[in-house]
């Protein structure tokens, strides 16, 4: 997963990749949830999904679909995925996304203006994952599913050298949302909480 993440942050477009920790604890969860179908909410150049492609064989992760519609995103992911890549399906947009399918991992890490979409795209016990800072976002899709469960998970480390982002800086966080939390996802969350909570004084001691 590392060698990925080091991977893209070398490539073209790298200023909108995912952060490392992200990418790792998105990995944690579709192993410890078993998530087997994946939807993306901007691909962008492929960080999330080349990342989790390439870790996991194709009876572990039965589909991964994702949206983009920006031209160098879409011409770059074949070369940035390689063999991967006929494991992605793509769509321009949400609303372009036919209904058939329900994900159990929706990943969100850029803008659509048919978030209520999700809706009709997730599974019944679905999680939602926000990359990054979208506070719009993740209250729009919080109204969506007023019995959800949210934690935000953070890093304890820092942007790595390789990482097209300031060292000074920590890892960005994940945003998590069990849209309708099962005993082990409540239980998840709970330790997490807890877990974001010790981190953040780790934090602030360094300061």
């Amino acid at each position: 997963m590392k060698t990925s993440y080091k991977k893209f942050s070398g490539l073209e477009g790298n200023q909108h990749i995912a952060g490392e920790y992200a990418i790792l604890k998105l990995a944690e969860i579709i192993k410890i949830f078993k998530v087997k179908n994946v939807f993306e909410v901007g691909l962008g150049i492929g960080s999330i999904a080349g990342s989790i492609l390439k870790a996991t064989r194709a009876d572990e992760i039965n589909q991964y679909v994702g949206i983009e519609n920006n031209v160098f995103c879409l011409t770059s992911l074949p070369a940035n995925l390689g063999a991967e890549y006929k494991r992605l399906s793509i769509y321009p947009d949400l609303g372009s996304v036919p209904d058939k399918h329900l994900y159990d991992l929706i990943i969100i890490d850029g803008t659509d203006s048919h978030l209520g979409k999700i809706r009709s795209l997730i599974s019944k016990h679905g999680i939602i994952a926000i990359e990054g800072d979208r506070g719009l976002q993740q209250k729009t899709l919080q109204d969506l599913f007023p019995n959800h469960l949210t934690v935000h998970t953070i890093s304890t480390e820092k942007n790595k050298s390789y990482s097209p982002f300031p060292v000074k800086h920590w890892q960005s966080g994940l945003k998590v949302i069990f849209i309708e939390p099962t005993v082990h996802q409540y239980l998840w969350c709970y330790k997490e909480k807890i877990s974001t909570k010790v981190k953040n004084l780790y934090r602030l001691s360094k300061y």
